[in-house]
């Protein structure tokens, strides 16, 4: 099927100019003169209708649609409504899978599309040393004393000072489905939560109902994940390691370059450790060997998570600050 030159367009400004699947994938989200006022972004619905001759009333209507339909965003500037396209193939990911009606073959393409040309571009950001979408979160409890930790990189502190907080389903295994963990487990903060109960994708909870929610991630053997800068991020994404769009290729040498490790590294006494093995059986990254004696941990795996010490029942793992804090991306 030849599609409109538009998609391919839209495409290419994701990064993913040589994409099959993703043309196809704007086309299920948004009709040709959807598309096209997609790719006329940003700019205020006024500023669209014109750049297209339409209506301003009929503009404001297809864009609220593509609104709702995870395929364009707005934001408010000096009390003006603008709108923009998705800032990148995961954003758009993302939100078109909360689409309530997001058709099960538009769920199915992205699933082909992460595993069949997603990772072509995880292998560019690996060779280039571009900056990881997202970074890990260690478990706050399983850092040693002595290590200094950042409010940005403890996921209790974020969720303390977040001023808006809202829950929604995690994408990867609502769509993957390799897993039965749970799924209503993706955190968002402040704007990102803002957003999510405006387009009604997501549902507000207490401070202490994300804390629980963290808590249970870590007990289901979850790995908390934000966006790789410094400062408050906009979300906390508690993963897994077989449906996870991040964690799933930062195991393989072409692709880590997606997921950026916490600044931190199990470390493991010898003299304490029982050689029981649930370090090993937890660990995502399978960055932990079990021998007779002793554990010990891959350096160059291990991504700092944490996981391994919450099971660790003698003690005998903590996370050890081994890079320094201007390892996390300045904003």
């Amino acid at each position: 099927m030849n599609l409109p030159p538009v998609y391919a367009e839209l495409s290419k400004k994701l990064m993913m100019e040589h994409s099959k699947l993703l043309p196809e994938l704007w086309r299920m989200v948004c009709d040709e003169d959807e598309a096209n006022a997609v790719n006329a972004l940003p700019g205020t619905a006024e500023e669209i209708a014109r750049a297209l001759g339409r209506p301003v009333g009929d503009m404001e209507m297809l864009l609220k649609r593509l609104y709702h339909r995870g395929a364009v965003f707005d934001s408010v500037k000096d009390g003006t409504l603008y709108y923009r396209m998705p800032r990148q193939v995961v954003q758009f990911h993302d939100a078109t899978l909360l689409w309530d009606e997001a058709p099960r073959e538009l769920i199915d393409l992205w699933v082909r599309f992460m595993d069949e040309e997603y990772p072509q571009l995880l292998e560019l950001v690996t060779t280039v040393k571009f900056p990881s979408f997202m970074r890990v979160i260690p478990i706050g409890e399983t850092v040693a004393p002595a290590s200094s930790v950042l409010s940005s990189e403890d996921a209790v502190a974020m969720v303390r000072a977040a001023k808006t907080l809202a829950v929604t389903r995690c994408v990867c295994r609502l769509s993957v489905k390799n897993c039965d963990k749970p799924v209503e487990m993706c955190l968002q903060l402040n704007r990102g939560a803002e957003y999510t109960l405006k387009r009604g994708t997501g549902r507000a909870v207490s401070v202490d109902e994300a804390l629980a929610i963290l808590k249970k991630a870590e007990e289901a053997g979850l790995v908390h994940m934000t966006e790789n800068r410094a400062g408050m991020g906009n979300a906390i994404c508690n993963c897994c390691d077989c449906c996870c769009e991040m964690l799933r290729y930062a195991k393989n040498a072409s692709t880590k370059g997606v997921l950026a490790p916490s600044r931190y590294l199990a470390a493991v006494d010898a003299a304490v450790c029982t050689a029981c093995g649930s370090c090993a059986d937890i660990c995502p990254m399978g960055a932990i060997e079990v021998a007779a004696d002793s554990a010990a941990v891959a350096a160059d795996a291990c991504i700092g998570c944490g996981l391994c010490a919450t099971v660790c029942a003698p003690g005998a793992i903590m996370l050890q600050g081994v890079r320094p804090e201007d390892f996390i991306p300045a904003r």
